[in-house]
């Protein structure tokens, strides 16, 4: 009896050595990180928008597509000041973790989140398409699989805050210029159906020894184009100060 276990457990165990994945062939989210960006300043440039299909994400972003002369800083890996204006009204969200601020300064409006529990709901330098190395240290990642898009073999993570591991990412990333070429938002509760958002950045171009999309198309969760954008009058690397995300 022990030799016929002996004889059908041997083939088991080496099927099982050649056919599991190897630990080796796990990559590390940092590796595909860009190392030469630290900041980068933009204008907006929103060129289509559907209300109806926005407000299927949120009416937040009804009113953030609708706002005009927008514009962007961001300084590497989660400070980031967003503005525009709604008529003669200028819109400021600054994302300073752990916590975010909303300010309309003609009206005295003047809102402070926490959201370090909740960091989903600030922004990152990821949010705009780039990956670099102080954020892929900073979020939780595991990868999942090379796959092959438009003749490049693109390495695909699924990230996640340690403060908030419900709210999980997949992410398609380009080894050739380290920018992301989609980004999926999951909803927090995994039994339900969808996604929550989907990203698909495109058009990317180097800046100062980075690079950075130039135009981002947003998809429901019903995978309706919501919006579209693209990034205009780029500057990288212009040493933005500290102060300018202060508040």
């Amino acid at each position: 009896m022990r030799s016929f276990s002996g004889i059908t457990l041997f083939p088991a165990l080496v099927l099982g050595l050649v056919f599991a994945p190897s630990v080796s062939a796990q990559k590390s989210l940092d590796a595909f990180a860009q190392t030469a960006l630290q900041d980068l300043a933009a204008s907006v440039d929103v060129i289509s928008k559907n209300d109806r299909e926005l407000s299927k994400i949120g009416k937040g972003y009804v009113d953030v597509y609708g706002l005009t002369s927008q514009e962007l800083w961001v300084k590497d890996p989660d400070r980031v000041v967003f503005q525009g204006k709604k008529g003669i009204l200028t819109l400021r969200y600054v994302t300073n973790p752990p916590r975010k601020l909303t300010e309309v300064a003609t009206l005295r409006i003047r809102k402070v989140e926490d959201i370090s529990k909740e960091p989903g709901k600030g922004d990152s330098i990821a949010d705009f398409g780039v990956v670099t190395r102080n954020w892929a240290t900073k979020v939780q990642s595991k990868w999942l699989r090379v796959e092959q898009r438009d003749g490049k073999s693109l390495q695909v993570f699924e990230v996640w805050e340690a403060s908030d591991p419900l709210y999980k990412n997949t992410i398609w990333i380009d080894p050739a210029t380290r920018t992301l070429v989609e980004r999926i938002a999951h909803h927090r509760n995994p039994n339900k159906p969808g996604f929550k958002k989907r990203f698909v950045f495109s058009e990317p171009k180097q800046y100062s020894g980075a690079w950075v999309p130039t135009r981002v198309d947003l998809y429901n969760g019903e995978g309706k184009l919501a919006a579209s954008m693209r990034y205009e009058s780029i500057r990288v690397n212009s040493g933005l100060q500290d102060k300018l995300f202060s508040f």
